[in-house]
């Protein structure tokens, strides 16, 4: 799991990362798109599903977050793709794009071990 901590108001955050298209699906960066319907409140009361283009591959994960009141919390989970590893870099161009500061970054699951 990646986790990454932005300095900016969540639901700030997450206007600027997350667009939703015509057919109500979110879309993030240039090449995912939620796999049902679901809007920026989804992503802070549970986690949404992603299916993106990476690496010359399609891998899904989810996407969740927390508003830490200030800041905001995104967690980003892969399924098992031998791509998973390429979930946090693509997830950092995303939020570098958008022009968020991320005050820190890691991996929950290196966190535990």
């Amino acid at each position: 799991m990646a986790t990454f901590t932005l300095d900016d108001d969540c639901r700030t955050a997450l206007k600027r990362l997350f667009e939703a298209d015509a057919s109500h699906h979110l879309c993030f960066g240039l090449s995912a798109r939620s796999l049902g319907v679901a809007d920026h409140a989804d992503l802070l009361t549970g986690s949404v599903r992603f299916r993106d283009y990476v690496m010359e591959g399609f891998l899904t994960y989810s996407v969740e977050a927390v508003d830490l009141n200030p800041g905001c919390l995104l967690r980003v989970v892969g399924e098992g793709s031998n791509r998973d590893w390429a979930i946090r870099p693509q997830v950092r161009f995303i939020v570098d794009a958008a022009g968020l500061v991320v005050r820190s970054e890691g991996d929950a699951e290196a966190d535990l071990a």
